[in-house]
């Protein structure tokens, strides 16, 4: 009987270890699914804290003078702006005559300033421009074209710009301009 009860007392304590075993394991389960918040949120990805970069801020020194050829630069650079958006406002299928306006004056006014900017042997050059685009804004301000106008007017513009470009860039224009201290 010795042996039988072994036996029997060998498998109470398999039984036993066994059962633990499976206590431990689905209550642990249990805990993790369960636990405190509800099942949904345990499975569900949470965003990722956003990390805000800071701004890097670099100054520009404007202490320092503007060179003539500078001034030149920006406001030719604001003359072609200008000049494009006339050039889009006068388009037949967009044709915006408020911003037709404003656009030419804008560009005419640069034109002028650039004039102001150089020596007399281009001023000329630049006054036979100003002439031609004065009469041409004289034309817009009063709004006295058709729509079949439109495209001559546009070629005009195209070819004063072209002309512009050629005559009075920039670096075309920077040992004729005025050396004046503003």
């Amino acid at each position: 009987m010795d042996s039988t009860q072994s036996m029997r007392r060998r498998k109470r304590f398999v039984l036993f270890l066994f059962t633990l075993h499976w206590s431990l394991v689905t209550s642990s389960l249990v805990t993790v699914l369960v636990g405190c918040e509800t099942l949904q949120k345990k499975f569900v990805r949470k965003p990722k804290p956003h990390v805000r970069l800071s701004p890097i801020i670099s100054f520009q020194d404007y202490t320092r003078a503007m060179t003539p050829l500078d001034r030149y630069r920006k406001h030719y650079a604001l003359f072609d702006y200008w000049n494009a958006e006339l050039l889009d406002a006068l388009q037949p299928h967009t044709s915006n005559p408020k911003r037709a306006r404003r656009a030419s004056s804008e560009a005419l006014q640069e034109l002028k300033t650039l004039q102001g900017l150089l020596q007399e042997d281009k001023i000329v050059q630049a006054g036979r421009m100003i002439q031609e685009r004065t009469q041409l804004d004289q034309q817009i301000q009063r709004g006295a074209y058709n729509p079949s106008q439109l495209d001559l007017m546009r070629r005009m513009l195209e070819t004063q710009t072209r002309q512009m470009h050629r005559e009075l860039f920039w670096r075309k224009v920077e040992d004729h301009l005025k050396t004046s201290n503003w």
